[in-house]
């Protein structure tokens, strides 16, 4: 599919699309079940843990700060209501480290964004805490490619067709970059945009659904692939 000229903005994801997020989080899983393991098995701490977190984001957002309230109440359930001092310094020290975890740019995204810049106005299009998704966009080194940094409420049919009528384009007009299926794929297709989906091996529980059916989905291998089909 050759989409060059049809686009005039391309919307980017930005964790686990840009820069690695999402194994950090598994990470922070796997140290919050050793914590607990004293409580139950490794299973049953994963199982609460997304189930806290399910009662949660509907009320805070997403972002560590939220993780951190997950698994506060996790702990908290698991523990019989009464939370030990040992276990919630250890929660504070898993998302402390969460927080400042070492940052890493997905393979071929910066050479891929420097032969856009130019060609096309790309714009973040992300979904969290607004401080901490700021953070990482000033701290990726990006900044110089993109016009700036949309950090969405949610991204849902709502939230894209707001982000059509801000930057003035008809919902058609959408052209979509993103690694999550239910945030950057779906919705885009049911308002009429095009996406490229560029897989990620570690995918949140939450962001997982089957893939809809479209010819204005277009699967990548890597992000470098954009460049066939833009340039």
């Amino acid at each position: 599919m050759d989409l060059k000229g049809r686009f005039t903005h391309i919307f980017f994801d930005a964790d686990d699309t840009l820069w690695e997020n999402e194994q950090f989080f598994r990470d922070a899983e796997a140290q919050f079940a050793e914590l607990l393991s004293d409580y139950t098995s490794e299973v049953g701490v994963q199982e609460m843990l997304w189930h806290k977190q399910e009662e949660n984001i509907p009320l805070f957002g997403y972002g560590s700060k939220t993780y951190m309230i997950g698994m506060t109440d996790a702990a908290l359930e698991l523990c019989g209501g009464t939370l030990p001092k040992k276990i919630y310094y250890g929660i504070k020290k898993i998302i402390t480290d969460l927080a400042f975890h070492e940052f890493r740019l997905i393979d071929g995204v910066e050479e891929t964004l420097k032969a856009l810049h130019g060609h096309y106005t790309m714009i973040v299009a992300t979904k969290g805490d607004l401080t901490e998704q700021l953070g990482k966009y000033r701290a990726s080194g990006l900044e110089q490619y993109f016009h700036h940094c949309e950090v969405m409420e949610n991204k849902d049919v709502k939230n894209y067709l707001e982000l059509a009528a801000k930057h003035d384009l008809d919902p058609h007009q959408i052209l979509m970059v993103g690694n999550s299926v239910k945030s950057d794929i779906a919705p885009v297709i049911e308002i009429g945009g095009t996406a490229f989906h560029t897989p990620h091996e570690v995918v949140w529980v939450h962001e997982m659904m089957d893939m809809p059916q479209s010819d204005r989905i277009i699967e990548l291998q890597n992000i470098r692939d954009l460049l066939t089909f833009l340039l």
